[in-house]
């Protein structure tokens, strides 16, 4: 029989193990979508083919030319929320996502272009955003960051202890 101690720390060791296996999981999965972006209020209608309507739309509004192949799969997702469904959209490269993403304030007709970010980096940005010590909070290159008003920038993991890590200044 193990004694208590010998428990304790396998019971630490498993779940220093666990929090590892998530991060690098989470890590994995945000660098999985890394080329994508996804689209709100795009217009539906019915036998649409996706990928023509969107290059239209970003060479129309954003005047950024895209060919078939810099599209690589277009499909809606499901929602609740009423009006078409929303978009995610894979791009060839990060660098014609970039070319995108740049001009996403010309879009029209009240479509919104976003990154596709993990549920668990949101999560992080949202406990990041209310405790209220960041002026900024973001998501680039598969990593979280926060900016407080002193001008201290930081990149978080989805376990740091974000008093702590401001108390350190690191």
């Amino acid at each position: 029989m193990k004694s208590l101690s010998a428990t304790k720390k396998e019971l630490h060791q498993n779940e220093r193990l666990t929090r590892e296996a998530i991060t690098s999981s989470n890590y994995n999965e945000q660098y999985s979508r890394k080329n994508n972006i996804g689209v709100q209020n795009f217009p539906w209608s019915e036998r649409q083919d996706l990928r023509v309507d969107f290059i239209s739309k970003v060479k129309r509004d954003m005047n950024v030319e895209l060919k078939e192949r810099d599209v690589v799969p277009i499909h809606r997702i499901p929602s609740d929320k009423v009006g078409p469904k929303p978009l995610i959209v894979r791009l060839f490269s990060s660098d014609v996502k970039r070319r995108v993403m740049r001009e996403k304030k010309n879009l029209q007709d009240n479509v919104r272009f976003y990154d596709d970010i993990s549920k668990r980096n949101i999560e992080l940005m949202k406990r990041l955003d209310e405790t209220e010590w960041f002026s900024d909070v973001w998501h680039f290159n598969c990593g979280v960051y926060g900016r407080t008003s002193d001008g201290l920038q930081l990149k978080f993991n989805i376990f740091d202890d974000i008093f702590l890590r401001l108390r350190q200044r690191k």
